[in-house]
This record gives structure tokens, sequence and C-alpha cells, in this order.
């Protein structure tokens, strides 16, 4: 039945956008989509390094628009119907989520610009009107880009040949490019990295759970001089405090008896907590000097 309503859908013009993502604040992807679908009738300011030489490009910060999409679509199925394709292949197309229209919604948030190129969205919500638009590259007039004008005279000859000294039949000097741009705050932390650091945090607190409760098993407490102890596998103790447990494995060697092992796995430990501080400093010092 679902795979019905998608042909159906396709045949129509229209379809059904699951699980979207962003790459900026003007398109989306699709997961049953191989294509990239293009927001039709607004203009969001470009990623850095993606606008084109000669392209007009709304002035604004990327990401901040680009955040502004997400929070419109929270990973939630899109309704939307094609247009047809813009000069660069991609599928335009106006989507909505229930009630909402995309385009529209975006043009209120006074991230977006009504579009010159990817049509018309024909709200009737208050939009940002379009300010100054910005190129990427300016070049002086009458040359085109990489130094040669856009016209000759009929006298003139072009030598390729690299020692010819003769100004005159030269070249004619590569004119200045003046580049353009605003300032752009930097990337967000994306979620991966918060995954990934939440995935650390949470392997380093079960670390130091068993290697506590192992010494709570097997070393008796401080008070208990005399009382019977097991020994603990100095190479599961090291191994867990190399793997972020060493301030349980200093907080055990301090609240139980170790016994003769505590001779053994003292400055083993001491280098493992050694190399850890030195890491620790070399990470602080790159993330605040960087």
């Amino acid at each position: 039945m679902f795979a019905g309503e998608i042909i159906a859908g396709a045949l129509l013009g229209s379809f059904t956008c699951l699980a979207p993502v962003h790459d900026n604040a003007s398109t989306v992807r699709c997961a049953n989509r191989p294509d990239l679908v293009r927001l039709m009738g607004y203009d969001t300011p470009a990623m850095p390094a993606t606008c084109l030489p000669g392209e007009i490009c709304p002035t604004g910060d990327p990401f901040a628009a680009r955040e502004a999409l997400r929070g419109l679509t929270m990973g939630r199925p899109l309704a939307c119907e094609t247009a047809g394709t813009d000069n660069r292949g991609r599928v335009l197309a106006r989507c909505r989520i229930d009630s909402t229209d995309i385009s529209c919604a975006m043009l209120a948030s006074n991230h977006a610009v009504p579009s010159r190129t990817a049509g018309d969205c024909n709200c009737t919500t208050t939009v940002r009107r379009r300010p100054v638009l910005l190129q990427s590259a300016r070049y002086e007039p009458g040359v085109l880009p990489g130094g040669l004008p856009q016209a000759l005279p009929a006298n003139a000859r072009i030598t390729l040949d690299m020692g010819d000294s003769n100004p005159a039949r030269s070249l004619p000097a590569a004119p200045t490019v003046v580049m353009d741009g605003v300032a752009l705050q930097e990337t967000p932390w994306s979620l991966p990295v918060a995954g990934a650091m939440v995935m650390i945090g949470l392997w380093m607190a079960m670390a130091n759970l068993a290697l506590l409760q192992l010494a709570h098993e097997r070393w008796p407490a401080r008070a208990r001089w005399g009382a019977p102890m097991d020994r603990l596998d100095p190479w599961l103790f090291l191994g867990l405090a190399a793997a972020g447990a060493s301030p349980a494995a200093w907080t055990a060697l301090w609240t139980r008896h170790a016994g003769r092992q505590q001779e053994a796995l003292l400055p083993r430990l001491l280098n493992i907590t050694g190399i850890q501080i030195g890491l620790l400093i070399g990470a602080l010092w790159w993330w605040i000097a960087g």
C-alpha cells in the first residue's frame, strides 16, 4: 500500500519526503529519494565556499538560517509538490508540514528573501524585502576571469613563448579580484559530536564503577588490616585505569588494603596518570589556542 502511494504521488507530481535533512537553508535531502530538492520561492545566505563566482547571494548567517529550517522540519515527513527542475538539475518543489508551507515560513522567519530564480511562493504573510545583494567576486569592467579582455584589438598578437620579454606581445596583466564576504559564525557542534562525547562520558563512568566494585570485592577496608584478601588482576586494574578509571584506581588504593600488590601497582598507576594529565593539558591548550 505504501509503495503504491509513492508511485501514484510521483505520477501526480507530488511526493512524501521522509526523514528530511538539510545541507543548507534552501535544500532538502529525503531518505526515500536519490535527488536533491530545492525549496521554491526563497533564497538564503550561502554556506561558506558554496557561492560561485558571479553568483548573487543574500547576506546573513547561513548557519542560523539552516537551524531555522531544521526547526521547522524536525525530521517529520514533508508533503511536497514538484514544479520542475532548476539549472543545476535540482527538483523544484513546494513542501508542507500539515498546514504550514515551509517556503512561506522561511520568508517570515527573517532568514530568507524572495527568490529570483526558484519561482514565487505567493505567500500572504509579511516577508522580508530583498536586501542589497552580495556578489562573491568582482572583476574589472570588460575583463573576463583569468585576465583576458572580452575583445582583443585586430592587430593584437598573443605568444606562448615563455621567454619572450617584449611587453607589447605578452599577455595582459590579470586584474585584481575583490572577494566580498560577510562575517560568519563558526559551525555549531553537530549531533554526532555531542553523541560521541556522551558515549565517552558513559564509558568512563562505567569503567570507574567497575574498578571500584572489583577493589571492594577483592581488597578489605583499610581498617581491617588482618582480613583475608584476594589478588586483583593487575592488568585488569591498570587497563581500566588507562581507559579512564584512574580516579577510581587512586580511590581504591587510598580506601582499600591492597597488600603487596600496592608496591607493584603504584608506580605504573603514576605513569598512566601522568600521561593522562599531559594529554588533557595538551587538549585544553589546543582548544584554547586554536
